[in-house]
């Protein structure tokens, strides 16, 4: 007898299979085509697609000095209601984890506060030997200036130190000095030095909300296997003149033109991960010129409603929003087998919804989507065997816990 069954269309592995899972203790304990006997029955239906436990590599949750644009607590339960099951927080906080004592302050408000699992992030400059004390999940470092102000001066410092993998922000401090409206050149300039860094120092690189043609042909090009990077849904699905048109929608790295834009979507099925980039600032920021998108509560409907449209398909999005992520990483006890977290993202592809910021549970109440109707909804999230969020409704307390992540 199981604590759940959890029956219905599964996507894995590159298909679509009908099945019943018995879930006890948080983990899958059968995977089965036939019916399962448990304590409680949950059939999802034909018309549903329950997917792997999605995940965010790249959101800002702010908290700390920053309440009052997202703490821990609603930034998590955004990512609940956008069927996402874990999220990599940003350590360009205030104050900024940078040291290890931070770094613990910042793991115990996790681990009071997270609806959704976590992985913390840790900020490289000139702070090695704190680096190495911390074992934290993940690296960041930002090769120029952006939110938050601080940059690495010695990229190739922090990143040889680094202990695991270092996610950068690759925008050139230099090249912004001299053109502070960060054109491509920006980014593919910082994109052509860690790559010759990564070229040498053979140390695992992700190369976060790459945005230009130059950026992702050199990555490409390069093909180096320890070099992962990232795409943001608001540099594929916005363009600078969205930007002329609205100004609440500067973000480093800006928005492009249609040019780079296309060349993103030419390159989707070589685009390992797809990451949000959630950046929370108030309405009143935002007009005061502050830069960042908010998105955990749309990534996946905007990826949904292109499955509909015919352009990408369902395994995309398993594919960049767990199967690499979880690769990458080296997150353990995710993927879909026996013994593994019973954790899923159950979406509704005919499901036409309009978006409403002010539903939002992430302190930032405007989308640059807002308005706009989508086919495609996420309408339950499952974490370790518990329905978390069902019908937009988050319906457990907190109950995240940090990702088993492979550290260095």
């Amino acid at each position: 007898m199981y604590d759940l069954i959890l029956a219905g269309k599964f996507v894995s592995n590159g298909r679509i299979f009908n099945g019943n899972i018995g879930i006890e203790g948080g983990k899958i304990q059968k995977i089965s085509s036939h019916d399962l006997s448990g304590e409680t029955k949950i059939r999802t239906g034909n018309d549903k697609l329950i997917l792997p436990g999605l995940i965010d590599t790249h959101v800002h949750l702010r908290d700390f000095e920053q309440k009052d644009k997202e703490t821990v607590e609603s930034g998590t339960k955004a990512a609940l209601h956008g069927g996402i099951t874990a999220v990599f927080d940003m350590p360009n906080t205030k104050p900024p984890v940078m040291d290890s004592k931070t770094f613990e302050n910042r793991l115990e408000l996790f681990q009071r506060k997270a609806y959704a699992d976590y992985a913390i992030g840790f900020l490289m400059r000139s702070n090695c030997e704190e680096a190495k004390k911390t074992k934290a999940d993940f690296y960041k470092a930002f090769m120029g200036a952006s939110t938050g102000g601080i940059y690495s001066e010695d990229f190739e410092s922090d990143y040889a130190c680094s202990p695991g993998v270092l996610s950068v922000h690759a925008e050139d401090a230099e090249v912004i000095r001299k053109k502070p409206e960060r054109p491509p050149e920006v980014e593919e300039v910082a994109i052509r030095k860690a790559l010759s860094l990564a070229e040498g120092l053979k140390k695992p690189l992700n190369v976060c909300h790459v945005s230009t043609k130059g950026g992702i042909d050199a990555i490409l090009e390069k093909n180096l296997p320890w070099v992962s990077f990232e795409v943001t849904p608001h540099h594929l699905f916005l363009t600078r003149r969205d930007y002329k048109r609205n100004p609440l929608l500067k973000v480093y790295p800006p928005l492009r033109s249609g040019e780079h834009v296309k060349a993103l979507w030419n390159n989707f099925s070589r685009v390992p991960i797809i990451a949000s980039d959630h950046a929370p600032h108030t309405v009143e920021d935002k007009e005061a010129g502050a830069a960042g998108i908010p998105g955990l509560e749309t990534e996946v409907a905007l990826l949904l409603d292109v499955v509909n449209r015919g352009i990408i398909s369902v395994f995309d999005i398993v594919e960049k929003m767990h199967d690499n992520p979880v690769r990458v990483f080296g997150i353990k006890g995710r993927n879909f087998k026996v013994e593994n977290e019973a954790t899923f993202a159950v979406v509704d592809l005919r499901r036409e919804w309009v978006v409403k910021p002010e539903e939002f549970y992430t302190k930032a109440k405007w989308s640059p989507w807002e308005g706009r109707k989508l086919r495609g909804k996420v309408v339950m999230t499952v974490l370790r065997g518990k329905v978390v969020m069902e019908e937009d409704e988050i319906v457990e307390k907190p109950e995240g816990v940090r990702l088993n992540v492979q550290r260095g």
